[in-house]
């Protein structure tokens, strides 16, 4: 029996439970005693049924003495449905499912289906545990549904690197240039940051594949610590505070101004396929140790070219400015000037030589020919006058930093550095 205005306890009042209030007493609250019905599901299409049509509901506040408000919307038309948690302040919105441009109880334009969180403020994600981005479609359905942390496609990228990075970090062994420290380990031998018993990918690839008991909270925390990555009954979930971002096709990140990659380890930029390095301006390269560049490591690339270094316009400058400079080739080397001359010139000896012994040195003021066969000279003419002498500029190298030859360079854009005292 539900209560009536002033009390009293109703009676049937034979009435179906949509039908019009009509009490006029003053108590009355605007509804029928077991008749109170808010909007939830819109008009019904039975003679007796709900007579609101509208397919929104929810909630909304309003701020004390402005025009700002909070909502939570609910819109349940058929194959649209949608729900909206919008605050004015700041237009900050997460709107879920058929998107749609609304004003009050208006629906507007379609905008996307989805997900949409946005805000015209600031915004933060956080997550102290793991984070997952993944374009990767997962089973979600009534019957079955993946777990959360199913990162299959990321891993699988992950170790198609690793395995990359395998084999060409062997080759550049072989080649006696630098290995991969993303493979082999920065600081240590097969150790990072991450995992101090295997090498930076190696231990985001652990990271990635973690597997962690389903029966209690406490045995995935177990499981997620000894970086589990087997078993049966178990579920995906990093083993650490990891963020992966993984596109099943491309993935994009562009700025304005600035992108900035900064880490404290190693940054590892890989493809199974080409990487392109495209600037408008000047690229710059340095490094606190070594740089390795290896071509042709699995065969050469087009027009049979390995490694290939060309400057359009200007010099191309190479320098060992504390050490020795080897240019080593298994066949021929050959050293052309098409429009000028070539020198060669040395603060101390230049040294010409072949595997059979012939020898020619060129040492302070003396030229000295040596062989085991015969000496030939071909000539129309043939002089042999007094001593003269020719004074050959050598460039200073620096023997330390110079900040203002640093400085004077950035501004010149000049790779290199010239000490001029």
């Amino acid at each position: 029996m539900a209560p009536t205005p002033e009390g009293n306890v109703s009676g049937d009042e034979g009435r179906h439970d949509f039908a019009s209030v009509n009490y006029h007493a003053a108590s009355s609250l605007g509804n029928l005693a077991g008749g109170n019905s808010p909007v939830r599901h819109g008009a019904s299409g039975d003679s007796v049924g709900h007579r609101n049509g509208a397919a929104q509901w929810g909630l909304r506040s309003k701020e004390f003495g402005g025009s700002g408000y909070n909502q939570l919307l609910f819109d349940d038309t058929d194959g649209q449905g949608r729900v909206q948690l919008k605050s004015t302040h700041g237009a900050t919105e997460l709107n879920l499912g058929h998107l749609i441009h609304a004003a009050d109880n208006y629906r507007g334009s379609f905008r996307g289906v989805g997900a949409e969180l946005r805000t015209d403020a600031c915004g933060a994600v956080r997550a102290g545990a793991c984070l997952l981005v993944s374009s990767y479609r997962i089973q979600h359905s009534a019957d079955a549904r993946d777990a959360a942390g199913e990162a299959a496609g990321a891993a699988a990228m992950l170790a198609q690197a690793a395995r990359l990075a395998d084999s060409l970090s062997t080759a550049a062994r072989t080649h006696q240039t630098v290995t991969l420290a993303a493979h082999a380990g920065a600081a240590k031998a097969n150790a990072s940051l991450l995992d101090d018993k295997a090498a930076p990918l190696k231990a985001m690839l652990t990271g990635l594949s973690g597997m962690v008991g389903s029966n209690s909270v406490d045995a995935a925390f177990g499981d997620a610590a000894a970086k589990n990555t087997a078993g049966d009954g178990k579920l995906p979930h990093f083993t650490d505070p990891l963020i992966a971002i993984a596109a099943k096709d491309g993935f994009g990140a562009n700025a304005g101004q600035s992108l900035q990659l900064a880490n404290g380890e190693t940054v590892s930029l890989m493809s199974g396929q080409d990487t392109q390095f495209v600037t408008g301006g000047q690229i710059r390269v340095h490094s606190g140790q070594a740089i390795g560049v290896l071509g042709g490591a699995v065969k050469a690339g087009e027009g049979g070219v390995g490694l290939q270094v060309i400057t359009a316009k200007d010099a191309v400058d190479i320098q060992a400015q504390a050490d020795e400079l080897r240019v080593q080739a298994r066949d021929s080397v050959d050293v052309i000037s098409a429009n000028a001359h070539v020198d060669w010139a040395a603060a101390k000896r230049i040294s010409l030589s072949t595997a059979g012994g012939a020898n020619i040195t060129i040492e302070g003021g003396n030229i000295t020919v040596q062989c085991p066969g015969k000496i030939k000279v071909h000539a129309g003419k043939k002089s042999f006058v007094g001593p003269a002498k020719l004074d050959y500029p050598l460039p200073a190298l620096p023997t330390s930093i110079c900040v203002e030859c640093l400085l004077k360079a950035r501004k010149a854009g000049s790779p290199f550095v010239l000490r001029s005292q």
